[in-house]
């Protein structure tokens, strides 16, 4: 990408813009919302985030294609580059919990990054979207109509935009989630914004990889899409306990409507 006269890759641009729109979400989000976690705590977590998701993003990279890690073992450009976001969320997440049992800190803390992580991430795929092959993010083939040529003559699913799509309604919904956490706290408890987050991105991310030419290392799933479902099972009360609310808030309303009485 050319930008005033200087070759800049569009992966990287769009990346800085995602982390900076998701900083700028969050303290306005922190400001409509409020923060019952001290400030000095709160960037201690981030930065435990921060640390446990650069770990993360380059291990599962590795993982992704463990014949051709074993290839390039000693190609330190190979090993220098690539990350993935899904091992990025999964070690951040364990960073955080294993720093606030260190703190001893028991409050959530992930609420406020929720929305702003569905809009740093749907920047950045924008960038992986203008980066094209390179950036090995575009999906299988595909006789479509929206089906992208990405210069090799070959129209494949653009699984960044389905992406990006899917991260803005997750971001509508979540805020949703967070008046209800914050106003009337019914169905949705604090950290449930976080969790919702994580559960509905790996489950897409689950379900979006099967378009995706990536390498199955076991039982037809690759690394990411085990790495997903570890996660959905690591959330698995968590899913249960919002389909009994679902399931007894229905049950409530229905019960609450009036009733016709028919005469004859």
């Amino acid at each position: 990408m050319n930008l005033w006269g200087k070759q800049i890759s569009p992966h990287l641009l769009f990346e800085s813009f995602g982390y900076a729109i998701a900083f700028g979400a969050y303290l306005v989000l922190r400001r409509r919302f409020g923060d019952n976690i001290a400030t000095r705590t709160r960037w201690v977590v981030v930065a435990g985030a921060f640390a446990g998701g650069a770990i993360g993003a380059k291990l599962l990279f590795l993982f992704e294609d463990p014949q051709l890690t074993i290839r390039n073992l000693n190609n330190p450009v190979y090993l220098a580059g690539g990350k993935t976001i899904v091992g990025a969320l999964a070690f951040g997440l364990a960073f955080v919990e294993l720093l606030k049992k260190y703190i001893g800190l028991s409050q959530s803390t992930g609420d406020l990054y929720a929305i702003p992580l569905c809009l740093g991430i749907a920047v950045g795929r924008i960038g992986c979207f203008l980066t094209g092959l390179p950036d090995n993010t575009y999906g299988t083939p595909t006789s479509l109509p929206w089906g992208i040529d990405f210069g090799d003559g070959i129209r494949r699913h653009p699984t960044q935009l389905y992406e990006i799509a899917f991260l803005l309604v997750l971001a509508s919904t979540l805020y949703f989630v967070m008046r209800s956490i914050t106003h009337t706290n019914v169905l949705f408890t604090s950290g449930d914004g976080f969790k919702l987050f994580m559960v509905g991105y790996m489950a897409f991310r689950l379900f979006s990889d099967f378009i995706k030419p990536y390498p199955r290392i076991l039982l037809g799933l690759g690394g990411i899409q085990w790495a997903c479902l570890l996660i959905l099972l690591y959330y698995s009360r968590d899913i249960g306990r919002w389909l009994r609310l679902g399931d007894r808030a229905a049950l409530v309303t229905l019960e609450s409507e009036p009733k016709i009485v028919r005469r004859y």
